[in-house]
């Protein structure tokens, strides 16, 4: 999680000292794709930030996604994120896209609900650097309330069993999210806090690397990403509930708290004061939907910030198309990202890193360990 030191890794360096930041049909590719397969899902969790996007169930075909994935790796792609939109393990190649990115050197992160994995199995426990299930529940009975199927019933058993199944070959790391959810998010029911611990026991003993604790986010601004303002008795039991998880940790499994975690606990709301206009993780990251390229996740479906579509289009040239500069040119971070975003530490230090660069000052770099930027 400590995003910051990623950045110094010699790999990273070099991508940033290429960069054009102005003549974008000049641009190289982004260092990190995070790519929905489908916007297809078979959960249908209340609340759900991607409800516009999993409405429209739209997806790749099966040969334009094994070409796309060529394409990004020829362009220099460096990792591939399977995420959504949707459930990215719902398209039937998206088995394929892992063993065409793991054969090819290229970093691969999967991010489930998990009801998918024993599809593909093997190609996760070969190549998945490391795969992350969306759980949010400790039981079968919380689970049905917050992750049920469009039926009402719940998967958490076949999800656990996916797991325990993954644990016995994988490769890479797994992990068990935990997003802490009140009344605030319209659930339903006071909250999840309770299931915590319940929860951080069950991915110890499902064979998890890591047991994460994120915040929830509301819709503010036109981006589904302000930091969700809870009880703070709620919010101190919750604290209560994490320091509780200090005994589950050993040589094999660790608890991480995500970046906001401590602002959503304490309550803070302020609004972060990006101070520049050009978001440069936008050079180095890109989110890829059967909708198009947009320029970050928070701005998935959001047309004003869509780069091109690349169903029509090969991905280097939408990268390096007009739409994408029109885009990136009107793109102004102080005004248009006023909201808490996980880079904008990252984005400070990429300036820093550029300002360096261009004085010829002296980095100290250190090789690759860890592509996910």
């Amino acid at each position: 999680m400590n995003l910051i030191s990623k950045l110094y890794q010699r790999e990273v360096v070099d991508r940033i000292k290429d960069i054009d930041w102005f003549d974008y049909s000049k641009s190289i590719s982004p260092f990190i794709v995070e790519l929905d397969p489908t916007a297809v899902c078979d959960l249908a969790c209340p609340g759900c930030i991607s409800a516009d996007v999993i409405a429209e169930k739209n997806s790749f075909n099966n040969d334009r996604l094994i070409s796309l994935t060529h394409e990004m790796i020829e362009f220099g792609v460096k990792g591939i994120i399977l995420i959504g939109g949707g459930e990215p393990l719902a398209h039937p190649k998206s088995g394929e896209v892992i063993r065409i990115c793991g054969e090819n050197d290229v970093s691969i992160g999967i991010t489930t609900n998990g009801s998918f994995v024993h599809r593909f199995i093997d190609e996760i426990s070969e190549f998945s650097n490391w795969t992350r299930f969306s759980m949010d529940a400790g039981s079968n009975e919380m689970f049905s309330i917050l992750r049920p199927t469009k039926s009402g019933r719940s998967k958490f058993d076949k999800i656990i069993s996916n797991m325990n199944l993954l644990s016995k070959t994988k490769k890479g790391k797994m992990g068990y999210s935990f997003l802490i959810q009140t009344k605030a998010d319209g659930i339903g029911i006071e909250s999840n806090i309770k299931e915590i611990y319940n929860a951080a026991v069950i991915a110890k003993d499902s064979g998890c690397d890591y047991f994460e604790v994120k915040p929830t986010y509301e819709y503010r601004n036109g981006v589904n990403h302000a930091l969700m303002k809870h009880e703070q008795y709620l919010m101190d039991e919750a604290r209560e509930e994490i320091l509780r998880l200090d005994d589950l940790e050993d040589e094999n499994f660790s608890v991480i708290q995500a970046i906001n975690l401590e602002a959503s606990l304490s309550g803070i709301q302020e609004i972060q004061i990006q101070e520049y206009k050009k978001c440069p993780s936008t050079y180095l990251r890109t989110l890829v939907t059967p909708s198009g390229l947009f320029v970050c996740p928070y701005w998935r479906g959001k047309d004003k910030m869509n780069l091109g579509s690349v169903k029509e289009n090969s991905f280097a040239e939408v990268w390096q198309g007009k739409q994408r500069s029109d885009v990136m040119n009107r793109l102004n971070a102080t005004i248009d990202c006023n909201f808490h975003c996980l880079r904008n530490a990252t984005n400070n230090t990429i300036h820093e890193i550029s300002k360096k660069i261009s004085q010829g000052d002296k980095l100290d770099t250190c090789e690759t360990f860890d592509r996910f930027i």
